[in-house]
């Protein structure tokens, strides 16, 4: 019976010192809760991935050559392989298209709904609809200028570390796919720290880890060609594409 009141005490020290630390280092986690309002955040989320799924890549291939990205080289829509088909000028045309689709996507959502989670929910879901788009029955691209494009406008601090780790690695290396991966990687290191130094709430932190875990995982195909050697570098082009 002695031991009582000295285990009560503790257990009330210990729940004070949670609260304290949870309120402290979350504080934005409420509107994980009751208080989020599922209306616009819905919307928000159907708004980001239609933005998403708008084919940057496959229209400018029909407009410029008719032809279907889907079918030629590594068969999606991106930057990379739209440089590879058609050419330096249309690449950076889609470069431009689908890091506008990015940030025009977390543009849109923060007018909406300016909370943290509906910002996360656009970032991600923006990269899903160019991944998998409507429009072009689940094919799409990787995500890697899309999720850029997010993150810019979400997260600036996280973004510059990962732009400028995958531009350095896709120069030196020659390689795209393991620039891209590698500027991931970085995001995600970003984002933890940002996190923990107080300058990124719980919502982008996940958005930070989740997104570019995301568009590694859509890498899987240039992982397996890149340990087996059979990567193609930059400045190689496809086969030219034929309608």
């Amino acid at each position: 019976m002695a031991g009582r009141p000295w285990l009560a005490a503790l257990g009330r020290w210990a729940t004070a010192r949670a609260a304290l630390y949870w309120g402290r280092r979350h504080h934005s986690a409420a509107a994980w809760g009751s208080n989020v309002d599922l209306a616009p955040l819905l919307a928000v989320a159907l708004l980001a991935y239609l933005i998403g799924s708008f084919p940057t890549g496959a229209v400018i291939a029909r407009l410029y050559r008719n032809v279907d990205l889907t079918r030629v080289g590594s068969e999606r829509t991106g930057a990379t392989n739209v440089s590879r088909t058609l050419g330096m000028g249309a690449g950076v045309i889609v470069l431009l298209g689908d890091f506008g689709k990015g940030m025009l996507a977390i543009w849109v959502a923060q007018r909406i709904d300016p909370i943290p989670l509906a910002t996360a929910v656009a970032g991600f879901l923006t990269v899903v609809g160019h991944n998998r788009s409507i429009f072009l029955k689940g094919r799409g691209g990787r995500g890697v200028v899309t999720g850029l494009g997010g993150l810019s406008v979400a997260a600036i601090g996280v973004f510059i570390p990962a732009c400028l780790t995958g531009c350095i690695v896709s120069t030196a290396t020659r390689y795209i796919s393991l620039g891209s991966i590698c500027g991931c990687a970085m995001a995600i290191v970003a984002g933890i720290v940002g996190y923990a130094t107080g300058n990124l709430p719980v919502e982008l932190l996940v958005y930070t880890i989740v997104t570019p875990a995301y568009v590694i995982a859509a890498h899987a195909d240039n992982i397996a060609r890149l340990r087996a050697g059979t990567e193609r570098r930059l400045g190689q082009r496809q086969e030219p594409a034929r309608p």
